[in-house]
């Protein structure tokens, strides 16, 4: 398991536009702006991580939009609101943040954009038809 010191390090290094900071020396809460592709809007995004659980990764603003012709985001978890970022199994303590989460929010806001315009999410995952 990677510490959440390792973590905010490997973050503060690697990403000017991402802040952090470590909560009763168990919870990292990042800050960030994510910004898919050079003509996406700019997301402010945020991550709530304790190493023995999932990190909780929410879009803070603009508000996500739902398909006109949808009733709901896909890939959000409907108990936490959090992304649906990977399978539920995966260990995300063994890999750096930095390395994987923050990657992997990018690409869900790309393949959001995409839904968003065309009602089709075109990323794979465990239910893509679903959506």
């Amino acid at each position: 398991m990677i510490s959440i010191y390792r973590q905010l390090q490997e973050i503060n290094q690697n990403y000017s536009n991402w802040t952090g900071s470590i909560h009763y020396r168990r919870i990292l809460k990042l800050k960030g702006i994510v910004q898919p592709t050079v003509v996406s809007t700019e997301y402010k995004v945020e991550i709530i991580y304790e190493p023995s659980k999932h990190p909780r990764i929410y879009v803070i603003s603009p508000k996500l939009e739902i398909h006109p012709e949808k009733d709901k985001l896909p890939h959000v978890w409907t108990d936490t609101g959090s992304l649906c970022l990977y399978e539920n199994e995966y260990d995300v303590a063994s890999d750096l943040l930095a390395e994987s989460v923050i990657v992997w929010i990018t690409w869900w806001l790309y393949y959001y954009e995409i839904w968003l315009q065309t009602g089709k999410w075109v990323a794979k995952g465990t239910h893509p038809d679903k959506w």
